[in-house]
This record gives structure tokens, C-alpha cells and sequence, in this order.
């Protein structure tokens, strides 16, 4: 209403402004040519003021289907993407924790700020590693079908070895174990997503991904405040 209030508006003022103009330049003595291409162009604006005004309301009514569209999805009750989603928020916020817990287990062990430093530079070395050797394992089409459940056991056996990180009581252990939870966290961070399409219809992919996302940015949200 306010929208068609603005755009009646502004057709008002523009008929204003075309009689105040026709007016002077009759005052003048302007040709009736000049003042007829006026009246052609006034036309023009006020119909190119109509034509966004009905742009901007299919623009509205569209998102407003889509919103509709996206409360009535069945995406909603998928019971196993709803589960994977909750794993994917566990992973990512274990994977914040392992970032924090690291400097200061280092700390409490009496590592100094290079050892610190170093350990994390290893920590990003084997994450990359990892990342490389869990992309090639979940393109091989054996296993291409069945990405979701390897990789719920990847990120299981990440949270597991994360929690087991706390249990040691010396550097160069905590060294080892800390290259071994990265090449795990490296498959459970980047492959997160690509078991979307085996969950969910394909009209729903994009939906599906974007939710993955979400949940993903809800683990980057609690992760550092649980590992604080």
C-alpha cells in the first residue's frame, strides 16, 4: 500500500511539474512543437514510473512464493539430513576447539611460543594433506555412493580423536596426535557438502547446501566459546 501511495505520488508531482512547464513556455511563446515533445516525454516518465511500480510488486510476490515454497519443503521432516546437519554443526565446532585447546595445551605443557608455532604450522601442513587424500578417496566411484555414511565415520572418528588430544602429557605426543586429528579434520571440513545430493531430491540441492552452511557457520559460532 505504501509502495502504490509512493508511485501515485510521484505521477501526481510529475503531472504538477508538466502543467507548471506547459504554462511557461506558453508565457514564452514557445513553439507547439517544443511543448508537444514535452507532453510525449511526461507521458513517457509517468509510464516508466507505472512499469516499476508493477516490477517492484513481482518482485515481491515471487519472494513471497519462494518463502511459502521453502516452509512447505519436506527438507524439513528428511530425518537422515537433518541428522547429517547436526554432525556437520558438531564437526565444525570441534574443528574451533582443536584451534583454541592447541596454544594452550602447548602453554600447559611448558612448550615456549615457538614450539606453540610450530605445532600449528603442522597442524595446517596435514590438514592440507588430509584434505588432498579424503578428496580423492570420496571421488572413487565405489565409494561415490556412499559418502554420507563415510562421511559421518570421519567425522566421528575427528571428534573422538579430538577428545583423546586432552589425554597427553607430553609435546611430542601431542605433536603426533595433533598431525593425526588434522588429515581427519581435513576430509570431515571439506568434504561436508558433497554428500548432499544422496540425501536430498535434487530440486532440493541448493536448498540443502545452503543449510549445510548454515549449520557450518553455527559450529564456527559456539566452537571458540566452548573451546574458551
Amino acid at each position: 500500500m505504501e509502495e502504490d501511495s509512493s508511485l501515485t505520488k510521484s505521477s501526481a508531482n510529475a503531472a504538477d511539474a508538466e502543467d507548471d512547464t506547459r504554462m511557461r513556455m506558453i508565457e514564452d511563446g514557445a513553439p507547439a512543437s517544443k511543448r508537444h515533445d514535452l507532453s510525449s516525454q511526461s507521458r513517457t516518465t509517468a509510464n516508466g514510473v507505472q512499469k516499476t511500480g508493477e516490477h517492484i510488486e513481482d518482485i515481491s510476490l515471487v519472494s513471497f512464493r519462494k518463502f511459502v515454497r521453502l516452509l512447505r519443503s519436506s527438507l524439513w521432516t528428511n530425518v537422515p539430513f537433518i541428522i547429517y546437519c547436526m554432525v556437520v554443526a558438531t564437526t565444525q565446532g570441534c574443528i574451533r576447539v582443536v584451534y583454541i585447546f592447541l596454544p594452550a595445551r602447548c602453554s600447559e605443557l611448558g612448550a615456549g611460543l615457538n614450539a606453540t608455532a610450530f605445532l600449528l604450522v603442522l597442524f595446517g601442513a596435514f590438514d592440507m594433506g588430509g584434505r588432498f587424500i579424503f578428496g580423492f578417496i570420496f571421488d572413487i566411484p565405489a565409494v561415490r555412493r556412499r559418502r554420507s555414511c563415510l562421511y559421518t565415520a570421519v567425522a566421528a572418528t575427528f571428534g573422538a580423536s579430538t577428545a583423546l588430544l586432552a589425554a597427553v602429557d607430553s609435546y611430542v605426543g601431542l605433536a603426533v596426535g595433533s598431525c593425526i586429528v588434522a588429515v581427519l579434520e581435513g576430509g570431515a571440513h571439506s568434504q561436508l557438502a558433497t554428500s548432499v545430493d544422496e540425501l536430498v531430491e535434487p530440486s532440493q540441492v541448493s536448498l540443502g547446501v545452503g543449510l549445510v552452511m548454515f549449520v557450518q557457520g553455527f559450529g564456527n559460532f559456539y566452537g571458540p566459546i566452548v573451546g574458551g
